[in-house]
């Protein structure tokens, strides 16, 4: 674990114990808990915890992928309210001059941007790895609606968290590996047209 992330020897700790004990309840909970953070400050993927309490519990496989995706969404919503409340400061500091190259031109023209592609991006973050932390506390400081945001947000997560988890459950099945993957394709292509207009 990074040693700048807060706390980064007790979220080491949380890791180990998911992994040594996949199957248990309380590993699951830290698993959720873990998902939350992720989409705040944790710069490490909940992907391979995951993976193992999918590998030690195979027949909850959607379940762990479904709750996991609504922790990391309540994580995202907590990150969207950080931006959201962090745009005063931010103004402030436009308003001032205080850092030479981040002006309120460039700032309203990112927040422009934002305004119009916001859910594609929002959507892209929620399934790949790019940091969704990032995604969802600019998100709430160029004060992107909180209704799209839980959408893609919870969209994206889940076919993220679906497609890990049904690998692992299914790594030996070609075919279901080749269902869910036509599966989320269909889903991201749709998504992408109906987001698009």
């Amino acid at each position: 674990m990074k040693k700048w992330v807060p706390f980064a020897s007790k979220l080491g700790e949380l890791s180990d114990f998911i992994q040594q004990k996949a199957d248990s309840q309380k590993a699951r909970w830290g698993l959720y808990f873990y998902a939350a953070l992720e989409s705040i400050i944790i710069p490490i993927p909940t992907d391979p915890l995951l993976a193992t309490c999918v590998y030690a519990a195979p027949k909850r496989w959607w379940q762990l992928a479904i709750w996991t995706a609504i922790y990391s969404v309540i994580g995202g919503l907590v990150g969207w309210s950080i931006g959201w409340f962090m745009g005063d400061f931010v103004s402030f500091i436009l308003t001032n001059d205080t850092i030479p190259f981040l002006t309120a031109e460039k700032f309203a023209t990112v927040s422009a941007e934002f305004t119009q592609h916001g859910l594609l991006i929002v959507l892209l973050g929620a399934f790949t790895p790019l940091p969704f932390k990032l995604v969802t506390v600019t998100a709430g400081l160029f004060q992107f609606s909180i209704f799209p945001f839980l959408i893609a947000s919870m969209f994206g997560r889940v076919v993220r968290f679906l497609l890990v988890a049904g690998l692992i459950r299914y790594h030996r099945d070609p075919k279901i590996l080749v269902l869910i993957s036509c599966l989320i394709g269909i889903a991201l292509t749709l998504s992408y047209i109906i987001m698009g207009r």
